[in-house]
C-alpha cells in the first residue's frame, strides 16, 4: 500500500476531495471542475496513481495514519469535513452512498 504519510498537506487534501468525488464510483463534472480548481494538475495525477487500485478500507486507513502521524487540530480536521462536504454538494446532490462514506470519513476524523 505504501506510506503516505510523507504527502505534504496539499496532496492530502487533494487525496480526500478524490476520494469523496470517487465514493459513488463516479466522478460527476461538477465535482471535477471543483477538484481541478482547487490542485494542480499534477497533484491530481500524482495521487491518482499512487491510490486507484486501492480498495476502501486501504484508503480509509490511510486517512486514518496520515491523521494520526500529522497531529491535525480538530479544527483542522473540521475545516477538511467542510471540503469534503463541498465536493459531495457539487453536484447538488448527496446520495445514500456517499452520506455512508462521509460519516465514516467523520469518525475517523474526530478525537
Amino acid at each position: 500500500m505504501g506510506d503516505h504519510t510523507n504527502w505534504s498537506e496539499e496532496e492530502f487534501k487533494a487525496y480526500l476531495c478524490l476520494y469523496a468525488a470517487e465514493s459513488n464510483f463516479e466522478i460527476h463534472a461538477e465535482e471535477k471542475r471543483l477538484i481541478d480548481s482547487k490542485f494542480s494538475p499534477e497533484t491530481i495525477e500524482k495521487i491518482k496513481e499512487e491510490t486507484d487500485d486501492l480498495n476502501d478500507h486501504q484508503r480509509s486507513q490511510i486517512i486514518a495514519m496520515y491523521i494520526k502521524e500529522k497531529s491535525y487540530t480538530q479544527e483542522q480536521l473540521d475545516e477538511m469535513l467542510s471540503e469534503i462536504k463541498e465536493v459531495y454538494f457539487a453536484d447538488g446532490k448527496f446520495d445514500q452512498y456517499e452520506q455512508s462514506i462521509y460519516n465514516m470519513l467523520k469518525k475517523i476524523m474526530k478525537q
